[in-house]
């Protein structure tokens, strides 16, 4: 089953209107408990985002421990954030604050800075991309 947490951090989460990772662990649990009840071997794979407004290589890193440690997965499926029409990510993504807040926040707008993000949480620590 594909599921979208898209990031672990929660002020990263809140800005793109999601709850917490608390939820997601709880569903991963529910999930995994009735497969083994039921005897199945169903399995979820997880779809990131990198770059988002607000996000920071610091913050990709705390994704990939959560990812390895509470997911024990290594991601595959990141995205790169892109801005789009109409919604609050693009907003943030070019004013470079929260629209509800008016706090100023940290965009990454490099795009080599932006394929790093995306680098840090896919690459397993011995340097190989993906999944064995």
């Amino acid at each position: 089953m594909k599921v979208a947490p898209e990031h672990s951090e929660d002020h990263i989460l809140r800005r793109m209107g999601k709850p917490s990772k608390s939820s997601l662990l709880r569903f991963k649990e529910r999930f995994d408990s009735l497969n083994q009840s039921l005897g199945k071997r169903q399995f979820l794979t997880y779809y990131m985002i990198a770059a988002y407004p607000g996000c920071t290589e610091k913050d990709m890193l705390k994704l990939k421990e959560f990812t390895s440690q509470s997911l024990h997965i290594f991601p595959e499926q990141v995205q790169i954030f892109t801005p789009t029409p109409s919604t609050y990510g693009s907003v943030m993504y070019y004013t470079e604050m929260d629209p509800f807040t008016r706090e100023k926040i940290f965009v990454e707008k490099d795009a080599f800075k932006k394929e790093r993000q995306k680098v840090l949480l896919v690459v397993k620590p011995s340097g190989r991309k993906g999944q064995d």
